[in-house]
């Protein structure tokens, strides 16, 4: 494969009528799909990260609040100290 400034040459197989109405809206092919595989990417890492989150457990949520709570505290106390 060839590579031109960070970037791969790659061959793959769409469907023809799609990619006609590709080429109808865009004048650039090649950034198009770029945008839509950027665009597919962040959808894949934004269902994991649901997939992650929905799927913790009960210890895991009570020590994260217990951690929020403390750290919240943390913070507070030493805000006041540098006021007065």
């Amino acid at each position: 494969m060839n590579q031109l400034q960070g970037k791969q040459r790659v061959t793959v197989t769409i469907d023809a009528k799609l990619l006609k109405a590709v080429d109808q809206l865009s004048e650039n092919r090649s950034a198009a799909i770029e945008e839509a595989l950027h665009l597919w990417h962040r959808q894949q890492i934004e269902a994991q990260l649901q997939r992650f989150y929905t799927n913790r457990n009960s210890p895991s949520l009570q020590e994260e609040e217990q951690w929020t709570q403390a750290t919240q505290e943390g913070a507070i106390a030493s805000w006041e100290n540098e006021a007065s």
